[in-house]
């Protein structure tokens, strides 16, 4: 039995040796780069406008994904979500504050609203939608900004622990260690001279 196979067999690690160590841990990052690469194309097709102007995944909308015939679990585009900005040291926020009997006594010395009340401010607007305080006055310097909508994966369960089950990662692992499977891009070991290092 080779060392490869003994570093893939049964309930053994696939990890006998150094070589076959690093060579599983670098195969494992490079898969990383390339899934990384992956979901960004999908994230850029599924952000994308169609010819006439319209989402191809409108917001709240569900798409099944596929390959091969298998369903993988669906996507869903959820709407960007608001984000709230206001600077404590604001001169608009602080003359405001100076006349206001609620935050009066928040100003700093150094004329800058106490941070715990610029975040419950925040807070508090964005709850409401809108740049008021609790007392629903308009807050100066406070502006709400929303984000773009980002898409959300729902990978199918049964189907990401039967990929991940460890008979079928330690067969990943014999096949790019034998050169059964060859990751995309690499040369095949005759175009390359071993390195031991």
């Amino acid at each position: 039995m080779s060392r490869v196979e003994q570093a893939t067999a049964g309930a053994v690690p696939a990890v006998a040796d150094r070589e076959a160590a690093s060579s599983l841990y670098l195969a494992g990052r490079l898969l990383e780069l390339i899934s990384k690469a992956l979901i960004a194309l999908g994230d850029e097709g599924l952000t994308a406008t169609t010819p006439d102007g319209k989402p191809v995944l409108p917001v709240e909308d569900r798409q099944s994904g596929y390959i091969g015939g298998t369903r993988l679990g669906f996507t869903q585009m959820n709407d960007g979500k608001t984000t709230a900005e206001l600077a404590g040291d604001d001169p608009r926020l602080v003359a405001w504050a100076l006349k206001s009997d609620q935050y009066r006594h928040n100003v700093l010395t150094m004329q800058v609203l106490a941070p715990a009340v610029v975040a419950e401010i925040k807070k508090h607007a964005l709850k409401v939608g809108a740049p008021v305080d609790r007392h629903g006055e308009i807050v100066p310097g406070l502006t709400l900004k929303k984000g773009d909508p980002t898409p959300f994966k729902h990978l199918d369960k049964q189907l990401v622990a039967e990929v991940l089950a460890p008979e079928r990662i330690r067969a990943l692992a014999h096949a790019l260690l034998t050169g059964l499977a060859i990751l995309p891009g690499l040369p095949t070991s005759d175009d390359t001279e071993r390195n031991p290092q």
